[in-house]
């Protein structure tokens, strides 16, 4: 269950946006202007929107779904998506009636696993944190019977799945084109390779090449779609075991989303890391990454 989905999301913040675009007359530019003098994370806030399809982008301008009740609207658009529904439903369905209070009092290990989610709830006012018995109390228990009895059909969750999927092919075919150019301004003979195309055990997206010491060398890269606040990406054991056999010819490109974006993505922003060991997992000033697989984050 992916409750990192609502990372650095504050509802104060999307209700702001909202209606930052209802007030600037579909002008995306003054939006984003006005949004960051007062609130944070706009990249995710924007994204947020834009996914829920509350705001739907057209280059510089915009259409957004007007509703008097925003909370209704907003919560409505939540649970119609599978892939914030069930972490939703799966969180909720701890909250237990006693005494005429609807709580939950969680571990210590569930209480860090789904902290984005819950930082979520509480900026909503769904849950409070009753600091002296250590409890959160459901304030809002309409929604709790609304994605209680809420089920999503395998084909509703597959469609998302691969909707994530077709986001980290579009970010890799980014890459490839922009490596097409790239070599051929080193050299016209040689030509990238998009292997993960036809090889996804390879340990890496695409064979390129770069000039490195004064010299040009194959390079191995494996492409990522990140979030611009953290950059936060998780790497299997292949890609692991291949970035430190090449260290120095292995890279990572982390490329941020943006779905306000043509292509989805702000290539001006995108981190290109060699030497993994060196530049990631031995630079704790700089990331973090936990013990469950490779999953890395920047620090802020």
């Amino acid at each position: 269950m992916n409750y990192d989905i609502f990372e650095n999301l504050d509802y104060s913040n999307i209700k702001n946006l909202y209606q930052l675009c209802i007030e600037s007359q579909s002008n995306l530019s003054l939006v984003k202007k006005n949004y960051v003098r007062n609130n944070k994370s706009l990249q995710e806030t924007l994204n947020f929107l834009i996914d829920l399809e509350v705001l739907n982008i057209d280059k510089n301008s915009y259409l957004i779904k007007k509703n008097k009740e925003f909370k209704n609207l907003f919560f409505k658009k939540l649970i119609s998506k599978p892939k914030y529904a069930l972490p939703l439903k799966e969180y909720l369905k701890n909250f237990l009636t006693h005494e005429q209070i609807v709580s939950f009092k969680p571990n210590t290990r569930y209480n860090i696993l789904t902290s984005n989610l819950r930082n979520f709830l509480i900026t909503a006012k769904i849950i409070r944190h009753e600091i002296d018995n250590d409890v959160y109390e459901l304030l809002d228990r309409s929604l709790l019977n609304k994605v209680k009895n809420f089920e999503f059909s395998p084909e509703s969750l597959y469609l998302e799945i691969n909707k994530q999927k077709l986001l980290g092919l579009e970010a890799e075919k980014l890459v490839f084109i922009n490596e097409q150019k790239n070599v051929f301004k080193l050299d016209k003979d040689l030509k990238p390779d998009h292997v993960s195309l036809r090889d996804v055990s390879a340990g890496y997206d695409i064979k390129s090449y770069s000039k490195i010491d004064g010299q040009i060398k194959e390079i191995f890269i494996e492409v990522k779609a990140v979030s611009s606040s953290n950059y936060k990406f998780h790497l299997s054991s292949g890609e692991y075991q291949k970035a430190i056999k090449n260290l120095e010819t292995y890279f990572l490109y982390l490329l941020p989303v943006d779905y306000s974006s043509g292509e989805k993505f702000n290539y001006e922003k995108i981190l290109k890391i060699n030497n993994l060991q060196s530049n990631i997992f031995d630079n704790k000033n700089y990331w973090t990454h936990q013990n469950d697989g490779y999953v890395v984050y920047k620090n802020n």
